[in-house]
């Protein structure tokens, strides 16, 4: 039930939250993404208080921003360079949610050595 959670946080921060100049400028700009990354890591902190202690909730949520981030930076730039490929595009898109997931469930197993 834990790990459901955690997804649950995902999808709020990374498309709830995620605005359309996030989306749109993330490939481009540093700013743009690192305020998804902001947004994305507040709200899995926020998340992970349910799930863990609040020392291994600082440490899963900063090293999965930061998983995040490296995720992001370059599948962002992929996408926008195959916007009109849809197949390519799709993939792309489908590729970055399951680095994500992988990202959030190794962290999940490896909580305890999370903590900071």
């Amino acid at each position: 039930m834990d790990f459901i959670v955690l997804l649950l946080a995902h999808w709020v921060g990374d498309y709830l939250l995620q605005t359309n100049n996030m989306a749109l400028k993330k490939h481009h700009s540093l700013k743009w993404l690192s305020l998804h990354i902001l947004v994305y890591t507040a709200v899995l902190l926020v998340f992970c208080n349910l799930v863990f202690s609040w020392q291994i909730a600082l440490g899963y949520a900063v090293i999965n921003g930061l998983l995040h981030f490296i995720t992001d930076f370059f599948t962002s730039k992929l996408a926008a360079k195959y916007h009109g490929k849809r197949r390519i595009f799709y993939s792309i898109l489908g590729f970055d949610q399951f680095a994500h997931m992988v990202c959030l469930y190794w962290a999940c197993v490896n909580a305890d050595i999370l903590a900071l």
